[in-house]
This record gives C-alpha cells, sequence and structure tokens, in this order.
C-alpha cells in the first residue's frame, strides 16, 4: 500500500476548483500544492473533512483505476464507430444525455468518464469504501464541520 500523492488527494477530493471552493481560495493556489505540497494547515482541515481521501489504496484498487481509465481513453468518433452509430444523436439517445451534450464532445478526444459511459463500456464502478463503525457512542453528537472553521 503506498501513500497517496498530494495531486492523487486532490484528485481525491474533486479536483483543483472543488479543492478551492472548499478552502476559499483561488484555484492557480491549489494547481500549485500539486508539485509544491498541501500546507500543513490545510492539510489538517482537509484532512478532519475528508479522512478517506488521505488512506492509502492497495495495489488493487491502484490496479482497477489504471485499468478504468485505459479502458475509457476512447475517442467519440471510436465509439460510435464501435456501437455502430452514425450521430451524435443516436449516441445522446443511447447514453440518455441531452444530445447537445453530447455534440459539444471534442470528435478525437477522450469521452467523459460518465457512469453511463462506463456503464456502455463494460467498466464496473467501484463501490464507496464502508465507514468504519465508530466505539464512540458520542460520535454522531460531535459536528465537526463546526470545529473545522
Amino acid at each position: 500500500m503506498d501513500k497517496p500523492t498530494d495531486s492523487e488527494i486532490i484528485d481525491r477530493l474533486g479536483g483543483t476548483t472543488e479543492v478551492a471552493r472548499i478552502c476559499q481560495i483561488k484555484p492557480p493556489s491549489v494547481s500549485e500544492w500539486r508539485s509544491s505540497g498541501i500546507p500543513s494547515a490545510r492539510r489538517q482541515f482537509l484532512a478532519l473533512l475528508r479522512p478517506e481521501a488521505f488512506e492509502a489504496l492497495p495495489i488493487k484498487s491502484v490496479r482497477q483505476t489504471v485499468d478504468a481509465l485505459v479502458d475509457t481513453r476512447i475517442s467519440k468518433r471510436a465509439l460510435r464507430v464501435k456501437l455502430g452509430l452514425k450521430t451524435d444523436a443516436h449516441l445522446a439517445k443511447l447514453l440518455r444525455l441531452p444530445a447537445a451534450e453530447v455534440k459539444a464532445w471534442p470528435e478525437e478526444l477522450s469521452v467523459p468518464a460518465l457512469p453511463q459511459v462506463l456503464q456502455l463500456l463494460g467498466v464496473q464502478e467501484q463501490a464507496p469504501p464502508v465507514a468504519a463503525a465508530s466505539d464512540d457512542p458520542d460520535a454522531d453528537r460531535i459536528d465537526l464541520r463546526v470545529h473545522a472553521a
């Protein structure tokens, strides 16, 4: 098991923009953390808020994540060809998405890893980790959001 890098932690928390929103700062600051490291005070705040983002992943989970990325790196054009569809409208109907959204995807870049696309490609969604039961009988009475501010 490997500890996640700061960049991986940011991704697990929802990406640069989401972490910036959580920390109430601008995205370029968070983007810089990917190479320089998450400042200690911010790291502690984020770890209190979302401890699962800081946990090490077992090798099997890392492998599944990589496999999912490889399987979804298909262009919109290649996906239409693979499915025998002629237009974006047909693809949108199959994915149950608005036609305008599918039409906006670039032809030669990877399609977004939306649940509908992953299901269509046969990629299994990973179940969220099960939270361990707390031994503290007062755990449900503590509001971490109040203490983290």
